[in-house]
């Protein structure tokens, strides 16, 4: 079972004049105290499901296999760490390029992917206590040598080319493994662009946190669960 997971609510798109403060790098804005709880509630929820699949599977709770992948960006690390909160079965992160923001030019100017605060200075919102010992790894958990990696510019065929074989990858690597999830905190486009993939229309906005679901029958066909829905409203 695979989830695509929106970040929570970011800094730069709040009215909350003392987040925006906060702010160190434009291309790089952090989660707000809003965006926090939304993924806190999102991670409650996502392990409710989790724990019916385990149900209905026969698996223990405890033996199951929880990856969680994150873009790049910090803040989807922070959802990322949030959701974990929730769902404490793994305590390592990592990153996960092939499922970062899409590079289009109306977004950004440059490659900024060099210049994140994952990769530079580290955003002091960061600390310790936040973390909650979880441990950031700065390397793919899927590591196909031919998956392609986000490049400037990017445009609707580069992107879709992008997260079709990402979600393929992982979903070669699902067969037969029904104790094995993968939870992938990426960005709105991205979560479109799994359920388009995978031949679902979504013509709702993929809000903070909006969710998609990919289950892997017997069969070998994909079944959507989630689609696209947010759960902190």
């Amino acid at each position: 079972m695979i989830f695509f997971v929106r970040h929570g609510e970011r800094a730069d798109q709040t009215n909350d004049y003392e987040e925006k403060k906060k702010i160190k790098k434009s291309f790089d804005p952090h989660l707000t105290n809003k965006g926090d709880n939304q993924a806190r509630m999102t991670g409650a929820h996502l392990k409710k499901v989790i724990e019916e699949y385990a149900n209905e599977k026969q698996i223990q709770v405890k033996d199951l296999q929880i990856n969680f992948m994150t873009s790049p960006f910090l803040r989807c690390i922070q959802t990322s760490i949030n959701l974990m909160k929730e769902i404490p079965n793994n305590k390592k992160l990592y990153i996960q390029d092939e499922i970062g923001e899409l590079m289009y030019t109306y977004d950004f100017s440059s490659n900024i992917l060099d210049k994140l605060h994952l990769r530079t200075d580290q955003h002091p919102i960061l600390t310790k206590e936040y973390q909650n010992d979880v441990q950031i790894i700065k390397e793919r958990f899927i590591k196909n040598p031919n998956l392609p990696q986000p490049v400037f510019p990017e445009n609707d065929n580069l992107c879709q080319k992008r997260i079709m074989i990402e979600l393929k990858s992982q979903m070669e690597k699902l067969p037969k493994k029904t104790n094995t999830i993968n939870i992938c905190v990426t960005h709105q486009g991205v979560v479109e662009l799994s359920l388009l993939i995978e031949n679902f229309q979504n013509h709702n906005w993929i809000d903070y946190c909006g969710v998609s679901q990919f289950i892997l029958q017997d069969d070998g066909s994909v079944k959507i669960g989630i689609k696209g829905q947010s759960f902190w409203k």
